[in-house]
């Protein structure tokens, strides 16, 4: 299980695109990577250097779809070049729960289950957005060594 703690967090820009696919394992990678390929595309195209982060971002919950925000970081000034479907926002700052998930993507909703269990027995509410930052590619990293930072805005 993982390590759960609060902290505060500062807000992160980043760029993205918006897609909505099946909570099936293999549809939310399809449909992610995809969605990553193109914010990509779009930042390589226009000039846009991402500062470091692949991240996913959580506004809405549904039990049987998911939608998310998925893009980079990038410098506050990239707001200026986003153009649709590329949108620009920030991660908020304020109080998170955070947690780091090691091993495959598809055994992150099991972590999420440990840490509702946790929250609730520290008496916090989940607030929104939740994002994820992955840390390797899972291009050339063995699904047990994928690490995944994760963070829930608290009300």
């Amino acid at each position: 299980m993982p390590d759960f703690k609060t902290m505060t967090v500062e807000e992160t820009p980043y760029l993205f695109q918006e897609a909505t696919c099946s909570m099936d394992a293999a549809d939310i990678g399809t449909t992610m990577g995809q969605t990553f390929q193109s914010v990509w595309a779009f930042m390589q195209k226009n000039g846009i250097e991402t500062s470091g982060k692949v991240l996913a971002v959580y506004y809405k919950y549904n039990p049987e779809t998911m939608t998310f925000r998925a893009g980079f970081s990038v410098s506050p000034d990239a707001e200026n070049k986003a153009e649709a479907p590329i949108q620009f926002d920030r991660t908020p700052s304020g109080k998170v729960v955070y947690f780091q998930h090691k091993g495959a993507y598809s055994t992150l909703r099991d972590s999420y289950g440990d840490m509702m269990s946790w929250m609730e027995k520290e008496g916090l509410t989940m607030g929104a957005p939740a994002w994820e930052v992955y840390l390797n590619d899972p291009a050339n990293t063995p699904e047990d060594a994928l690490l995944t930072d994760v963070f829930v805005s608290l009300l």
